[in-house]
């Protein structure tokens, strides 16, 4: 989880360049990567699927799944969602685009936005405002054999400003992938509409359990304090994320925004 404080973007900024440059440095040191050559059945290749940047906008968030068996001879499909960015302002968000690969990576598709999951218009304290998604994650789902998508909401002004305080929620979407499209996205209902007003799963990395429910992290904002995480164990058919509870809530109470973005994952018996 990330400790969301208002020198939040630099920091996070002199961390990239310096975890960069320090993962350049250990693995031009041979001694301390000394596996060979024979003993890996796999190779890792660098690969751009698709560029943009001319000073307006760029891609964000891009992120890929995996569907098993679903490329050519067997291999997997990869199917990568992406936010394109407007520069303009603070995390504006027109429209979630896709693409994808049969055969690994040696040809993707060209982007193309996606119908499915673009912002729509909700009213909002008596106003009607555009609300879209964003922070989105596409995993695949081992136990109804699907490719799910969490990631959470943004609702903007009429003119796509960001204010304080505003509604959040956790957002899904499902992937057909025999008709190479995606779900109308949905919103996860929350037991308590108060506490859980400002909640989502945005960039976030959830934990399926062998029988189908699913760990999912968020983070949320009750009002006029920092935000908090915890762990939601939710329910999924294939279409429908459902929640069953929550665990502890963490929170961190100081003059930063608290916590946010919080990711799951499990070693040996432990989750961390």
């Amino acid at each position: 989880m990330k400790n969301r404080g208002s020198g939040h973007d630099l920091n996070r900024r002199k961390f990239l360049k310096s975890s960069l440059i320090g993962g350049i440095t250990l693995a031009s040191i041979p001694s301390l990567y000394s596996c060979k050559k024979e003993e890996l059945d796999y190779i890792l290749d660098l690969n751009v699927p698709t560029k943009l940047f001319d000073g307006k906008r760029c891609w964000c968030h891009p992120r890929a799944g995996i569907v098993p068996k679903a490329g050519e001879n067997n291999t997997p499909k990869v199917v990568m969602t992406m936010n394109k960015l407007d520069l303009a302002g603070s995390d504006i968000f027109y429209g979630m685009y896709g693409l994808d690969t049969d055969n690994l990576a040696k040809n993707w598709t060209s982007p193309k936005e996606l119908k499915s999951l673009a912002p729509r218009f909700e009213i909002i304290d008596g106003i009607e405002r555009p609300v879209a998604i964003s922070d989105f994650s596409p995993k695949w789902h081992t136990a109804t054999k699907t490719l799910l998508g969490v990631g959470h909401t943004v609702a903007y002004t009429p003119n796509w400003k960001i204010s304080n305080p505003r509604p959040r929620n956790t957002s899904y979407s499902v992937y057909d992938r025999h008709k190479n499209v995606w779900s109308d996205w949905q919103k996860l209902i929350m037991p308590d509409e108060v506490k859980f007003y400002n909640a989502g799963a945005g960039c976030v990395q959830r934990y399926d359990m062998e029988n189908g429910e699913i760990l999912l992290p968020i983070y949320f904002r009750p009002e006029g304090k920092n935000s908090r995480v915890t762990i939601c164990k939710c329910s999924f058919d294939g279409e429908k994320l459902e929640y069953l509870s929550h665990g502890t809530e963490l929170e961190l109470n100081d003059d930063t925004r608290g916590l946010g973005e919080p990711s799951l994952t499990k070693f040996k018996n432990n989750f961390l």
